[in-house]
């Protein structure tokens, strides 16, 4: 990875994209109708989908101003807009959401319990938090006890993950996104494709995986991963109790209700 961010159009979106647009999918089940706070929106495009899904308002925060201006400049619709704050303590941000989205952001944070405290009080009454972030029984080992991901501040196990989420919030209801068996067959399928081009004339091979030299993404050879592509239904969010049925757990997914007392006004 050379980036964290998932920006539509950039070099890596055909890689991040699925998961990232499925979990946006999955939260207009709880933002039809309700004014939506996105913590750590980015470039704006999920954002974007919760309001066209039927959110009645829909505000995306982010710490970097490049990507609110993207942001500002890429999507427009009413009662849709875009504003400058740090996730992790959301001072600019008035009380009273109905559903706040923070995915695949609280990894980021050196605090994470500061923004669940804060969260939880920027909550309507009967109002849910929807977070996720990767599990980390599925990501490289720590190094030097810190996640190797150069841009991650944390990881989580599961069970720490709930445990974390049910200090703020009574109700916490978890979920995984997977990664389906289908995708890990079409990959294991091209990776045997690329070894049996290679064994039947490595000198041909070797030319393909080179030309043209100009640029990586332009040779056959690496158009070739396009066959694995990832596309929305290889990364459905499902009941924890159905992870394994349908593939191998990525991500973990909170829905949290009723902010603790300590947390809540």
């Amino acid at each position: 990875m050379t980036c964290e961010r998932a920006m539509p159009g950039g070099a890596e979106w055909a890689d991040l994209a699925a998961p990232h647009l499925a979990r946006y999918l999955m939260a207009a089940e709880f933002t039809t109708g309700r004014r939506v706070l996105d913590a750590g929106s980015g470039a704006g495009y999920g954002a974007t989908i919760l309001r066209y899904g039927g959110a009645a308002v829909v505000l995306g925060i982010d710490k970097d101003a490049g990507a609110v201006a993207t942001a500002r400049d890429k999507f427009t619709a009413p009662n849709l807009s875009f504003a400058l704050d740090d996730c992790e303590k959301l001072e600019r941000v008035d009380e009273g959401w109905e559903v706040i989205c923070c995915f695949e952001v609280i990894e980021h944070l050196r605090h994470p319990e500061t923004f669940l405290a804060r969260a939880g009080r920027l909550l309507a009454t009967g109002g849910v938090l929807l977070v996720s972030t990767p599990d980390r029984a599925s990501t490289p080992a720590f190094v030097d006890g810190r996640p190797r991901n150069r841009f991650h501040e944390h990881e989580w196990f599961t069970a720490d993950f709930v445990a974390m989420l049910g200090r703020h919030f009574h109700e916490v209801e978890l979920r995984v996104q997977v990664e389906t068996a289908a995708l890990q067959a079409r990959t294991a399928a091209v990776a045997a494709v690329r070894e049996g081009l290679t064994a039947c004339n490595p000198v041909a091979a070797f030319a393909w995986r080179k030309w043209p030299f100009r640029c990586k993404a332009d040779r056959g050879w690496t158009r070739l991963q396009g066959l694995a592509a990832p596309g929305l239904a290889d990364f459905p969010i499902v009941p924890a109790a159905l992870a394994t049925v349908y593939g191998t757990p990525r991500f973990n997914v909170g829905i949290c209700r009723r902010p603790v007392s300590g947390d809540s006004p």
